[in-house]
């Protein structure tokens, strides 16, 4: 038994030794935590009729506007913003789709461009990056919506009551923080 205490001792201490080393506590002051979020906006199906009045007439264009409950704690830490709207359009007509920031009364304060063209019969993926110096319209808005046009077809033709086409839209925001010691 003696003959292990003494490796056993010396293997010990090697260890404790050789695991140490001086910790710089002022490194802190550089570190940075990023982290982003995804929220889900919204998600509809707009079928044919959505785009006719109450007497079957073609209208051009729809809208919706949603509240937005967004918090202002962690502004000074958000670093950007992508905005992705994704669309399945079996229509054969074109769509070009606004996404509107509101203020408190609805009056519009911020819109994302470019302009969202959608294709006829297609599927799509657009994502909108929101520069770093617009960032603080989203904090300002109290509501945000979605302009859909349907431009007229290029042949006079209009939508009937009995067309079974339809726009699926969903869209989703990602934010990106950087929570650094400011």
């Amino acid at each position: 038994m003696k003959n292990f205490k003494f490796p056993l001792i010396f293997l010990l201490a090697a260890l404790v030794n050789s695991c140490t080393k001086d910790v710089d506590f002022n490194q802190i002051d550089d570190a940075n935590i990023h982290a982003s979020y995804i929220v889900t906006l919204v998600h509809f199906d707009l079928e044919a009729n959505k785009f006719l009045d109450e007497i079957n007439q073609e209208m051009n264009w729809t809208s919706d506007v949603i509240a937005a409950k967004i918090s202002t704690e962690s502004q000074k830490y958000l670093e950007k913003v992508e905005f992705t709207i994704i669309t399945e359009n079996s229509f054969d007509r074109e769509f070009l789709i606004n996404v509107i920031f509101f203020d408190e009364n609805q009056i519009p304060i911020y819109q994302l461009n470019p302009t969202i063209t959608i294709q006829p019969n297609s599927s799509s993926t657009k994502t909108i990056i929101i520069p770093q110096s617009d960032i603080d319209f989203i904090y300002k808005a109290k509501y945000f919506g979605f302009n859909i046009e349907m431009p007229p077809r290029v042949d006079g033709g209009v939508l009937s009551g009995n067309e079974t086409y339809k726009l699926n839209l969903k869209s989703s925001v990602e934010l990106f923080f950087n929570y650094r010691k400011i």
